[in-house]
């Protein structure tokens, strides 16, 4: 009997495994797997990465994309839509995207079959203990953070294999299937995902109040990073941004040596925690560039960014520390950070048209927000900056509705076409709408509209929007196709 942990919205069920044991099924490379939601970002990482590692991967997927269609370019059997004549009958191991819901007939014949289940991160999990895992967690800058650290490490010729949570322009996808001894990954606290992990090293970018649909409060989610932190290997290595007082107290959790980083010389003076610390001692940020330098008590030297944000720069840091500890010539970061254009959907210059510029960011949580909007206004310092957001949840746009309020300060102008719904009860629905929000920037000093529906928007930046201008479409939904059709027309 093994005790199998079912989606988020399960319970412990026990399933005898009728083929063979777990170990067995990851040390077989005759295995099959079998992915439900294949497409998502994620999950395709995964299935790219266990069939270069000589698995038999196959899945399913709501809809055909772009990624789908990648993954079928690649070999891999895709079904458009959820069948349970889908499911091969020769199948191992089940892994299911979070957004799955329980009542998937994919799902319902594999329970019938006797065909355990699991969530993306027990794969992630059993892969890492095949390699020196280093595990990239935080609130936000995960993507960023990984990108950098991973392909760092690529130009160092140390091959990693690397899971990224998002499309990556330097190397034209979303994973490195390399054949090096370290895997990098973003470790997701949602559902406390990243507690299938045992990293060899682990990076936390910072820790705030977010997925308050299934956390109760910061609390529980620091319970959460403490718990994960003493999950680090006792000879291996925590790296923390030490500007969050969050982090620093979950560090003390870590049986392993920990590392900060951060802007404030204060942070030398935390001994007891901190086994060594990376400041930032000074920032310059001019139009389309950011200039740093970087010190531990001798200089590491100035490094370059061609992406904006003080948050940036603090992600960059991190990477360059892991760097440094890891043995690898400075200047092979330096020279990567330079030409580092950033991942798809994190400041993403999408085009121009008539003088306009526009440009993508997945921020999602207000801190998101702010940062990358004081990185917009240092980047282009006089340009009218206009915001289309589209809030993800209307449970998170609820709770953290004064910090959404607040989040707009540097934009002229903020449209909202409406809330996301995900993961939302009709309660949460009830309780704050797009025409709230609105109000409530309005009331802080910044201009906002609702204009709902995205043509509608469209046709409005059409018809207002000076030369000159930045338009930005801020969220993690598909808001990004309104500066797509704005530039289209």
């Amino acid at each position: 009997m093994f005790e199998i942990k079912k989606l988020k919205w399960g319970v412990v069920k026990r399933i005898k495994l009728l083929k063979k044991s777990y170990e067995k099924i990851f040390l077989d490379k005759g295995s099959n797997f079998y992915f439900i939601g294949i497409g998502g970002i994620g999950m395709s990482a995964i299935a790219f990465v266990m069939q270069k590692m000589g698995y038999k991967v196959s899945g399913s997927d709501m809809q055909e994309s772009g990624m789908t269609k990648k993954l079928q370019d690649a070999g891999i059997k895709v079904f458009i839509g959820h069948e349970r004549n889908n499911l091969p009958v020769d199948t191992d191991l089940i892994i299911v995207s979070s957004a799955i819901p329980k009542k998937n007939p994919e799902i319902n014949k594999a329970l019938e079959l006797g065909i355990p289940i699991v969530k993306r991160s027990f794969v992630l999990g059993q892969i890492m203990k095949m390699k020196k895992g280093i595990a990239i967690s935080g609130t936000h800058g995960k993507t960023t953070t990984t990108t950098m650290v991973s392909l760092i490490l690529k130009n160092a010729g140390l091959d990693p294999v690397s899971l990224i949570g998002g499309e990556v322009k330097n190397i034209g996808g979303n994973y490195l299937a390399g054949d090096g001894e370290y895997l990098v990954a973003e470790a997701c606290e949602y559902d406390r995902s990243f507690l299938d992990l045992h990293p060899h090293i682990a990076i936390i970018t910072n820790i705030e109040e977010d997925h308050l649909d299934y956390y109760r409060d910061i609390n529980e989610i620091k319970d959460a990073f403490k718990k994960f932190v003493s999950q680090i290997d006792e000879d291996g290595l925590l790296i923390i941004y030490a500007d969050d007082p969050n982090n620093v107290e979950i560090a003390k959790s870590a049986k392993c040596k920990v590392y900060g980083y951060g802007f404030s010389s204060k942070n030398r003076m935390q001994n007891d925690i901190l086994d060594d610390y990376l400041e930032v001692d000074e920032i310059i940020q001019n139009t389309g560039e950011t200039n740093f330098s970087l010190s531990d008590g001798k200089s590491f030297g100035g490094f370059s960014l061609h992406i904006p944000g003080k948050h940036n720069v603090a992600n960059a840091c991190a990477a360059v520390m892991l760097t440094d500890y890891l043995g690898i010539d400075l200047d092979v970061a330096r020279n990567f950070l330079k030409d580092f254009s950033g991942t798809n959907r994190r400041f993403q210059i999408k085009g121009q048209k008539n003088d306009i510029i526009v440009i993508d960011d997945y921020a999602h949580h207000p801190t998101e927000i702010k940062s990358t909007l004081e990185g917009a206004r240092k980047f282009y310092k006089e340009k009218e900056i206009i915001v289309v957001f589209e809030p993800h949840q209307y449970s998170r746009t609820h709770l953290l509705r004064k910090e959404f309020a607040d989040s707009f300060r540097n934009s002229n102008l903020v449209i909202i076409p409406d809330i996301y719904s995900v993961r939302d009860t009709d309660e949460d629905r009830s309780k704050i709408s797009a025409q709230d929000l609105v109000g409530d920037i309005n009331s802080n000093g910044t201009k906002a509209l609702h204009i709902p529906g995205y043509e509608n928007v469209v046709n409005y930046l059409n018809e207002n929007v000076k030369p000159g201008s930045v338009i930005m479409t801020i969220g993690a939904g598909g808001i990004y196709k309104i500066g797509e059709d704005f530039l289209k027309k």
